[in-house]
């Protein structure tokens, strides 16, 4: 039983390192060890009961006090039952590739045949214990895998006579209660960084309201009006629709008419109400065919490739599909996910860089194309616009922003040099806010 002789290569490298009073010991020297087992779920009068029955599914915490199924006491009867301060680990199941669960009973409980119970002779060392062996996970997941079995399992006739260092009981008492004031401390650091990160957020979405209701920046009198930049734009589509080069828009949109403004109350008099189709153009992208995907064709833009508002190339597919000019992504334009089985991925959007090749954009998504694309991309990330998009996204089966639900949007608009002032203003602001998240990681 005793003899340092037989300890292991690791064990004798550290053993001269013991302090006084310490041992070295086999886990077999100082527990007893069981396991637990399934009775017949097909017999009711077994279950829904008051016992704890410990599965795997319940080894998500220190300590376990109640269970998701539970044992009548009929059920009980063909089982152990395990006291409190009993440790439990997981021998058998796919979560072994990952993590080694274990925790700590504080009721009476049985347990499933995936777990293996063990009962100190000496309850008080279960803590000192539980944290040792949670320290050597990775040590215990790779020295005692089980070999040749379906399921990843520990080989728990080799654990159970592992060696540990055990400490006199009040020094293990020390250590325990060491251990969790520094843990506390750490989940106290986790609670304010979670604390901090969801300010970021809400401060964000508080610059972007302000930025929208002309809140922001100051304004300068001097400034053209909106209006006339508005009624530039109209004039040149006009144009554009008379030369058959777009479809004519709305002369004065109903949805400006009939859309809830109050949220814009206030404001400035050099700003002006009016529809995304009145100041912009939007686009419907792609359809192509899983045998046009190719390796060297046209990179195809999706919604997988909008990550926190900015482009990722990483993921391009690209095609060999013939598609006109019109759907060509230029610098500045506006990428929205317009459909997406998740309704919070609808509507994320970013805008497009400067590129260096022909780009184009698949069906679920669509490209708003404006001069005014910057403040616009800044209106689409904010509250009100993700308002419109649950108040009105559910109104189909799929979750989808359709070209209409775009069109008419209603959006503040300032004049072109105040547009200028507040993306500059929002910019600055965001880079700042965004170096705090990245200390924060």
């Amino acid at each position: 039983m005793t003899g340092v002789g037989v300890l292991n290569s690791y064990h004798k490298s550290h053993y001269e390192q013991l302090p006084q009073g310490w041992a070295w010991c086999r886990l077999s020297d100082v527990a007893i060890f069981a396991g637990g087992k399934t009775p017949s779920t097909d017999n009711p009068d077994f279950w829904n009961g008051s016992v704890n029955w410990v599965t795997s599914k319940d080894m998500k915490s220190k300590y376990i006090d109640a269970t998701q199924t539970k044992m009548s006491e009929l059920g009980a009867e063909q089982m152990q039952l395990y006291h409190p301060n009993t440790l439990l680990m997981v021998v058998r199941s796919g979560i072994l590739r990952r993590t080694l669960p274990l925790a700590i009973l504080k009721t009476v409980s049985t347990v499933n045949q995936d777990l293996k119970a063990i009962s100190f002779f000496l309850s008080e060392i279960c803590e000192y214990c539980y944290y040792y062996f949670t320290a050597i996970e990775k040590e215990i997941l790779t020295k005692y895998q089980k070999d040749g079995t379906t399921v990843e399992s520990i080989n728990f006739e080799d654990f159970k006579d592992i060696y540990f260092p055990l400490p006199p009981l009040t020094e293990q008492h020390r250590i325990v209660n060491a251990i969790e004031s520094a843990f506390a401390v750490l989940d106290e650091i986790e609670r304010n960084k979670a604390d901090l990160q969801t300010a970021v957020t809400t401060v964000k979405l508080k610059i972007l309201s302000l930025a929208i209701r002309g809140k922001l920046v100051p304004q300068d009198p001097n400034d053209e009006p909106a209006s006339v930049l508005l009624n530039r734009i109209r004039a040149e589509r006009e144009t554009l629709a008379k030369a058959g080069k777009i479809k004519r828009g709305k002369s004065e949109s109903s949805a400006v008419r009939s859309c809830d403004i109050s949220y814009y109350n206030g404001l400035p008099e050099s700003w002006v109400l009016c529809t995304l189709d009145d100041v912009g153009v939007t686009k419907i992208g792609l359809t192509y065919k899983p045998s046009e995907i190719c390796t060297d064709g046209t990179p195809v833009l999706r919604s997988s490739n909008i990550k926190d508002g900015i482009l990722d190339y990483m993921d391009l597919i690209r095609v060999n599909t013939v598609f006109s000019d019109s759907l060509e992504l230029s610098e500045g334009d506006i990428l929205i996910c317009a459909r997406n089985g998740s309704k919070h991925l609808v509507g994320k959007c970013a805008l497009i860089p400067k590129i260096t090749e022909k780009m184009t954009f698949g069906a679920f998504m669509a490209v708003y194309r404006s001069e005014c694309s910057h403040f616009i991309y800044h209106f689409m990330n904010s509250h009100f616009f993700r308002r419109i998009l649950e108040s009105e996204g559910t109104s189909t089966q799929v979750n989808q922003l359709t070209q209409d639900m775009i069109k008419e949007t209603v959006i503040p608009l300032p004049p072109i040099a105040e547009h200028k002032r507040i993306v500059t203003a929002i910019e600055a602001a965001f880079v700042q806010l965004d170096n705090i998240t990245v200390i924060l990681a």
